[in-house]
């Protein structure tokens, strides 16, 4: 009797004991648990938020406000060639001797078939260290400013007869602007016989002594006299 209640109390000390086990591991359990929902709830869901909202929404608006603005400004002046410039202009001036042809363009947009108002065509050169722009349109009137400058003119308009254009009888005017940047020459002359219009400008830090109706007179050509006879 006395081996069997030994047996017994072993066993029911063994089940207590084995019991108080799983509540020690409950109570450790509690506060580990708390632990991992405030890591998860507090910090990470706020860092996501601001970046999903801000950095992408605005980029994305940049990118296409400034791809529209460069479709709206596009360029309506196009390359062309010499030989390309003189199917426009009937009698179309050429680059002095000794200069540098920059770019020989033309603009659509200036002119008008409807009223017979050819395309613009425009020459730039360098010549002694300067930059030129010529310009010329045929069926412009002979009061149309077809120059592209838009300043005010200290002297001028002046009357001069240009040599070679029109057998040395075609008339032209000067003008010069002198202003804190520099100075502006430009000189006009216009063909009565065919109707077209023609200018000359330079620009630089001193033109004192400079004389544009000189250069104007050497881009006449021979060549790009119009075929009378046919």
């Amino acid at each position: 009797m006395k081996k069997r209640n030994k047996k017994v109390s072993l066993t029911i000390l063994t089940a207590a004991t084995v019991m108080a086990v799983p509540i020690l591991f409950g109570c450790g359990n509690e506060a580990p648990a708390a632990a991992p929902a405030e890591d998860v709830t507090e910090a990470p869901a706020a860092e996501p938020t601001e970046d999903v909202t801000e950095e992408p929404a605005d980029t994305p608006a940049e990118d296409v406000t400034e791809d529209a603005t460069e479709v709206g400004m596009a360029n309506p002046w196009v390359e062309i060639t010499e030989e390309e410039a003189d199917t426009l202009c009937p009698r179309l001036f050429t680059a002095p001797e000794g200069a540098n042809v920059q770019a020989w363009l033309k603009c659509d947009e200036l002119g008008d078939p409807e009223t017979n108002l050819g395309s613009m065509v425009q020459l730039s050169y360098e010549l002694d260290g300067m930059d030129f722009t010529a310009r010329a349109q045929y069926g412009a009137a002979e009061d149309a400013d077809i120059s592209g400058l838009y300043v005010d003119w200290t002297v001028g308009p002046e009357d001069v007869t240009l040599a070679n254009w029109g057998e040395g009888h075609m008339s032209g005017k000067t003008y010069r602007s002198i202003n804190d940047t520099g100075y502006v020459d430009l000189i006009t002359w216009y063909d009565i016989e065919i109707g077209i219009k023609y200018s000359l400008s330079v620009a630089a830090e001193d033109l004192d002594g400079f004389d544009i109706q000189a250069i104007a007179e050497q881009m006449y050509c021979a060549e790009n006299e119009p075929d009378v006879g046919e």
